[in-house]
């Protein structure tokens, strides 16, 4: 599983911002407000067992970092929203949004097109995550997060305020687990 890190290193959060800065000039004019830089860092020997994904990051030119041994971690903002109570997440493929509900229920759009799979994906109920297909912009998946917390609110539900990193590591872990059991699932119906 991922370890998520807070980075307190400024070198290393300048580093993060000046990277993807477009993207949270994006989301600061859609109410967005700076929240943590995080670090995701993958298992020992991770940047070996995984190189045509390290390939891919590079490509994407995330800020990448090779702890010992031999670990792959990226670095990313994360940015909160107020109302509706929400965590955009910013990496190299892309941006999601994360949203909680009173039910424990967890919302997720992005601009990931890898998640337009998903749709269709088998799904296991226990995580209780709802996945938006996804859109080509921030601007438009955020667009559509809304809309959808809306229609989710006029079924009864609350939104649960999400702010804080622990927050984001709670749902974060969440969506991993759901894409783990998802891609588990697709490969038995293969």
């Amino acid at each position: 599983m991922t370890e998520y890190i807070e980075i307190s290193d400024p070198t290393l959060q300048s580093r993060v911002m000046a990277r993807y800065g477009a993207e949270i000039a994006i989301l600061q004019a859609a109410g967005f407000r700076h929240l943590a830089c995080k670090l995701e860092r993958l298992g020992p020997f991770s940047a070996v067992l995984r190189l045509p994904v390290v390939c891919l990051m590079h490509r994407a030119r995330e800020v990448l970092l090779f702890p010992f041994p031999l670990r792959v971690a990226a670095a990313y903002p994360l940015l909160v929203h107020s109302e509706p109570s929400s965590i955009a997440d910013c990496m190299g493929m892309g941006v999601k949004f994360y949203s909680s509900f009173s039910d424990n229920s967890i919302l997720i759009s992005s601009t990931l097109e890898s998640h337009a799979a998903l749709q269709t994906a088998i799904r296991d109920p226990k995580f209780q995550v709802v996945r938006n297909p996804p859109r080509r912009s921030p601007v438009e998946a955020w667009q559509s997060h809304k809309w959808r917390i809306g229609e989710r609110q006029a079924q009864g539900l609350t939104v649960r305020k999400i702010s804080s990193f622990a927050d984001y590591v709670e749902i974060s872990q969440r969506d991993e687990l759901d894409l783990k059991a998802c891609m588990t699932l697709f490969d038995m119906t293969s």
